[in-house]
Protein backbone atom coordinates (compact mmCIF):
# COMPACT_ATOMS: atom_id res chain seq x y z
CA UNK A 1 0.00 0.00 0.00
CA UNK A 2 2.63 2.44 0.45
CA UNK A 3 4.57 2.16 -2.56
CA UNK A 4 1.08 1.74 -4.25
CA UNK A 5 0.94 5.66 -2.90
CA UNK A 6 3.75 6.65 -5.01
CA UNK A 7 2.18 4.97 -7.96
CA UNK A 8 -1.01 7.53 -7.17
CA UNK A 9 1.16 10.34 -6.00
CA UNK A 10 2.39 10.32 -9.64
CA UNK A 11 -0.75 9.17 -11.79
CA UNK A 12 -2.60 12.52 -9.77
CA UNK A 13 0.72 15.00 -11.14
CA UNK A 14 -0.05 13.52 -14.63
CA UNK A 15 -3.65 13.80 -14.97
CA UNK A 16 -4.07 16.87 -13.02
CA UNK A 17 -1.65 19.58 -13.41
CA UNK A 18 -3.21 22.27 -11.14
CA UNK A 19 -1.03 19.87 -8.52
CA UNK A 20 1.92 21.19 -10.05
CA UNK A 21 1.01 25.07 -9.08
CA UNK A 22 2.74 23.80 -5.12
CA UNK A 23 6.21 22.99 -7.12
CA UNK A 24 6.24 26.14 -9.09
CA UNK A 25 5.10 28.20 -6.21
CA UNK A 26 8.09 26.75 -4.17
CA UNK A 27 10.29 26.60 -7.07
CA UNK A 28 10.08 30.61 -7.35
CA UNK A 29 10.85 31.39 -3.44
CA UNK A 30 13.34 28.90 -4.09
CA UNK A 31 15.31 31.06 -6.30
CA UNK A 32 14.34 34.15 -4.65
CA UNK A 33 16.14 33.01 -1.01
CA UNK A 34 19.16 31.62 -3.00
CA UNK A 35 19.46 34.89 -5.61
CA UNK A 36 18.30 37.58 -3.38
CA UNK A 37 20.90 37.59 -0.29
CA UNK A 38 22.99 37.40 -2.80
CA UNK A 39 22.54 40.71 -4.38
CA UNK A 40 20.53 42.20 -1.47
CA UNK A 41 22.62 40.77 1.44
CA UNK A 42 21.45 39.13 4.44
CA UNK A 43 18.96 41.29 5.49
CA UNK A 44 15.85 40.23 3.24
CA UNK A 45 17.00 36.37 4.25
CA UNK A 46 14.34 36.16 7.49
CA UNK A 47 11.96 38.20 5.63
CA UNK A 48 11.89 35.48 3.07
CA UNK A 49 11.71 32.59 5.31
CA UNK A 50 8.46 34.13 6.86
CA UNK A 51 6.75 34.74 3.85
CA UNK A 52 7.79 30.49 3.10
CA UNK A 53 6.48 29.57 6.39
CA UNK A 54 3.13 31.42 5.80
CA UNK A 55 2.38 30.78 2.50
CA UNK A 56 3.16 26.74 2.77
CA UNK A 57 -0.06 26.44 4.89
CA UNK A 58 -1.85 27.98 1.64
CA UNK A 59 -0.46 25.69 -0.30
CA UNK A 60 -1.35 22.63 1.81
CA UNK A 61 -4.67 23.51 1.99
CA UNK A 62 -5.21 23.52 -1.46
CA UNK A 63 -3.29 20.51 -2.62
CA UNK A 64 -4.95 18.01 0.16
CA UNK A 65 -8.20 20.05 -0.29
CA UNK A 66 -8.06 19.20 -4.10
CA UNK A 67 -7.31 15.77 -3.48
CA UNK A 68 -10.18 15.24 -0.44
CA UNK A 69 -12.58 16.10 -2.62
CA UNK A 70 -11.78 14.65 -5.50
CA UNK A 71 -12.16 17.82 -7.80
CA UNK A 72 -9.30 19.23 -9.54
CA UNK A 73 -9.25 22.85 -10.70
CA UNK A 74 -7.58 26.50 -9.95
CA UNK A 75 -10.82 27.60 -7.79
CA UNK A 76 -10.88 24.54 -5.74
CA UNK A 77 -7.32 25.11 -5.18
CA UNK A 78 -7.38 28.55 -4.11
CA UNK A 79 -10.75 27.82 -2.04
CA UNK A 80 -9.14 24.92 -0.17
CA UNK A 81 -6.12 26.83 0.84
CA UNK A 82 -8.53 29.73 2.10
CA UNK A 83 -11.05 26.86 3.94
CA UNK A 84 -7.43 25.16 5.64
CA UNK A 85 -5.23 27.46 5.97
CA UNK A 86 -5.38 28.21 9.94
CA UNK A 87 -6.32 24.75 10.83
CA UNK A 88 -2.96 23.89 9.14
CA UNK A 89 -1.06 26.77 9.94
CA UNK A 90 -1.87 27.15 13.87
CA UNK A 91 -0.86 23.06 14.52
CA UNK A 92 2.36 24.20 13.10
CA UNK A 93 3.21 27.05 15.12
CA UNK A 94 2.24 24.80 17.88
CA UNK A 95 4.84 21.91 16.97
CA UNK A 96 7.21 24.55 16.00
CA UNK A 97 7.07 26.14 19.42
CA UNK A 98 7.25 23.29 21.47
CA UNK A 99 10.82 22.40 19.16
CA UNK A 100 12.10 25.80 20.41
CA UNK A 101 11.00 25.00 23.75
CA UNK A 102 12.76 21.35 23.91
CA UNK A 103 15.87 22.93 22.58
CA UNK A 104 15.50 25.56 25.39
CA UNK A 105 14.90 22.98 28.29
CA UNK A 106 18.21 20.71 26.94
CA UNK A 107 20.21 23.89 26.52
CA UNK A 108 20.31 24.46 30.04
CA UNK A 109 21.49 21.34 31.93
CA UNK A 110 23.84 21.48 28.61
CA UNK A 111 25.28 24.83 29.12
CA UNK A 112 25.44 24.19 33.14
CA UNK A 113 27.46 20.66 32.00
CA UNK A 114 29.79 22.99 30.22
CA UNK A 115 31.27 22.87 26.42
CA UNK A 116 32.71 18.89 26.16
CA UNK A 117 29.12 17.58 27.37
CA UNK A 118 27.52 20.21 25.56
CA UNK A 119 28.82 18.77 22.36
CA UNK A 120 28.44 15.21 23.67
CA UNK A 121 25.02 15.89 24.08
CA UNK A 122 24.14 17.48 20.47
CA UNK A 123 23.37 13.84 19.07
CA UNK A 124 20.81 13.59 21.78
CA UNK A 125 19.46 16.74 20.97
CA UNK A 126 19.00 15.86 17.19
CA UNK A 127 17.27 12.96 18.02
CA UNK A 128 14.56 14.76 20.05
CA UNK A 129 14.05 16.87 17.52
CA UNK A 130 13.72 14.42 14.39
CA UNK A 131 11.54 12.10 17.06
CA UNK A 132 8.90 15.54 16.99
CA UNK A 133 9.62 15.88 13.09
CA UNK A 134 9.04 11.59 12.79
CA UNK A 135 5.66 11.67 14.67
CA UNK A 136 3.72 15.03 14.07
CA UNK A 137 4.58 14.93 10.11
CA UNK A 138 1.54 14.27 9.31
CA UNK A 139 -0.38 17.28 11.17
CA UNK A 140 -1.84 18.98 8.22
CA UNK A 141 -2.92 15.75 6.08
CA UNK A 142 -5.25 15.09 9.33
CA UNK A 143 -6.06 18.97 9.41
CA UNK A 144 -7.28 18.55 6.38
CA UNK A 145 -8.54 15.30 5.44
CA UNK A 146 -10.46 14.94 9.05
CA UNK A 147 -11.07 18.86 9.77
CA UNK A 148 -9.52 18.67 13.48
CA UNK A 149 -8.95 21.26 16.09
CA UNK A 150 -5.61 22.08 16.51
CA UNK A 151 -3.67 20.00 19.38
CA UNK A 152 -6.12 16.93 17.62
CA UNK A 153 -4.35 17.60 14.54
CA UNK A 154 -1.29 16.55 16.48
CA UNK A 155 -2.36 14.23 18.30
CA UNK A 156 -3.75 12.10 15.61
CA UNK A 157 -0.84 12.42 13.48
CA UNK A 158 0.65 10.69 16.42
CA UNK A 159 -1.61 8.01 16.46
CA UNK A 160 -1.52 7.52 12.99
CA UNK A 161 2.04 7.40 12.52
CA UNK A 162 2.62 4.61 15.60
CA UNK A 163 -0.71 2.65 13.91
CA UNK A 164 1.41 2.53 10.72
CA UNK A 165 5.05 2.15 11.78
CA UNK A 166 6.55 0.34 9.23
CA UNK A 167 4.85 2.10 6.54
CA UNK A 168 5.80 5.66 7.30
CA UNK A 169 9.33 3.93 7.53
CA UNK A 170 9.08 3.51 4.53
CA UNK A 171 7.61 6.31 3.61
CA UNK A 172 10.31 8.49 4.83
CA UNK A 173 12.83 6.48 3.00
CA UNK A 174 10.48 6.96 -0.40
CA UNK A 175 11.27 10.38 0.21
CA UNK A 176 14.95 10.02 1.03
CA UNK A 177 15.65 8.78 -2.07
CA UNK A 178 13.83 11.01 -4.34
CA UNK A 179 15.53 13.87 -3.07
CA UNK A 180 18.98 12.20 -3.43
CA UNK A 181 18.04 11.21 -7.29
CA UNK A 182 16.95 14.18 -7.77
CA UNK A 183 20.09 15.61 -5.45
CA UNK A 184 22.58 13.58 -7.95
CA UNK A 185 20.89 14.36 -11.35
CA UNK A 186 21.23 18.21 -10.21
CA UNK A 187 24.96 18.08 -9.60
CA UNK A 188 25.49 16.56 -12.84
CA UNK A 189 23.38 19.01 -14.67
CA UNK A 190 24.80 21.96 -12.58
CA UNK A 191 28.64 20.25 -13.46
CA UNK A 192 27.47 20.24 -17.21
CA UNK A 193 26.65 24.03 -17.55
CA UNK A 194 29.36 25.57 -15.99
CA UNK A 195 32.00 22.94 -16.70
CA UNK A 196 33.98 26.02 -18.21
CA UNK A 197 33.33 28.12 -15.27
CA UNK A 198 34.54 25.75 -13.19
CA UNK A 199 37.64 24.19 -14.92
CA UNK A 200 40.29 26.49 -13.04
CA UNK A 201 39.10 24.16 -9.69
CA UNK A 202 40.87 21.26 -11.29
CA UNK A 203 44.39 22.98 -11.20
CA UNK A 204 43.71 24.12 -7.82
CA UNK A 205 45.95 21.79 -4.72
CA UNK A 206 43.93 20.01 -2.06
CA UNK A 207 44.85 23.22 0.26
CA UNK A 208 44.06 25.57 -1.67
CA UNK A 209 40.71 23.99 -2.04
CA UNK A 210 39.85 24.05 1.71
CA UNK A 211 40.69 27.41 1.62
CA UNK A 212 38.16 28.11 -0.58
CA UNK A 213 34.82 30.52 0.88
CA UNK A 214 31.43 30.55 -1.00
CA UNK A 215 32.30 33.71 -2.28
CA UNK A 216 35.18 32.42 -4.14
CA UNK A 217 32.56 29.87 -5.82
CA UNK A 218 30.13 32.78 -6.41
CA UNK A 219 33.16 34.88 -7.98
CA UNK A 220 34.13 32.12 -10.33
CA UNK A 221 31.31 31.09 -11.75
CA UNK A 222 30.05 34.88 -12.08
CA UNK A 223 26.70 36.47 -12.67
CA UNK A 224 25.31 33.51 -15.49
CA UNK A 225 26.69 30.97 -13.06
CA UNK A 226 24.68 32.03 -10.19
CA UNK A 227 20.95 32.32 -12.31
CA UNK A 228 21.60 28.94 -13.56
CA UNK A 229 22.47 27.50 -9.92
CA UNK A 230 19.31 29.33 -8.91
CA UNK A 231 17.31 27.26 -11.86
CA UNK A 232 18.57 24.10 -11.06
CA UNK A 233 18.09 24.26 -7.63
CA UNK A 234 14.00 25.37 -8.47
CA UNK A 235 14.23 22.58 -10.71
CA UNK A 236 14.89 20.34 -7.88
CA UNK A 237 12.82 21.96 -5.31
CA UNK A 238 9.65 21.94 -8.11
CA UNK A 239 10.01 18.28 -8.35
CA UNK A 240 10.17 17.58 -4.85
CA UNK A 241 8.14 19.11 -3.76
CA UNK A 242 5.11 18.56 -6.17
CA UNK A 243 6.02 14.48 -5.30
CA UNK A 244 6.01 15.04 -1.62
CA UNK A 245 2.68 17.22 -1.37
CA UNK A 246 0.89 14.76 -3.65
CA UNK A 247 2.27 11.17 -2.22
CA UNK A 248 1.50 12.50 1.04
CA UNK A 249 -2.13 13.07 0.10
CA UNK A 250 -2.21 9.48 -1.76
CA UNK A 251 -0.33 8.02 1.25
CA UNK A 252 -2.63 9.25 4.24
CA UNK A 253 -5.83 9.07 2.34
CA UNK A 254 -4.73 5.53 1.93
CA UNK A 255 -3.63 4.07 4.91
CA UNK A 256 -6.41 6.44 6.90
CA UNK A 257 -9.39 4.81 4.70
CA UNK A 258 -7.91 1.38 5.27
CA UNK A 259 -8.40 1.49 8.87
CA UNK A 260 -11.74 2.69 8.89
CA UNK A 261 -12.50 -0.03 6.72
CA UNK A 262 -10.99 -2.46 9.33
CA UNK A 263 -13.06 -1.12 11.87
CA UNK A 264 -16.30 -3.34 11.41
CA UNK A 265 -17.75 -6.34 11.76
CA UNK A 266 -19.86 -8.78 9.27
CA UNK A 267 -23.32 -10.02 10.20
CA UNK A 268 -25.39 -13.69 10.35
CA UNK A 269 -25.37 -13.27 6.33
CA UNK A 270 -21.56 -12.56 5.99
CA UNK A 271 -22.73 -8.79 5.24
CA UNK A 272 -20.07 -6.08 6.21
CA UNK A 273 -20.68 -3.57 8.35
CA UNK A 274 -18.55 -0.42 9.70
CA UNK A 275 -18.76 0.63 12.99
Amino acid sequence: MTLESVTNAAGLLRQHPVLWSVGLVMGVLAVLNLVIPVYGGTFYAEPLALLQLLVAPFLAGGVYGMVKEERFSAGEFLQSGKTHYFRILLPALVIFFAVILTVFLLAIPLALLGAGAAAGMAPLLFGVLVSIVFFTFFYDTVAVFEETNVFESIRRSIEFVMNNLGSVLIFYLVNIAALVVLGFAALFAWTALLVNKLEPLTSMSPAELETMMPQDILALIGTEGIWITAAVYAVVIMLFSAFLYAYKASFFRSHSEGAIMQQGEYDEKGRWYKY
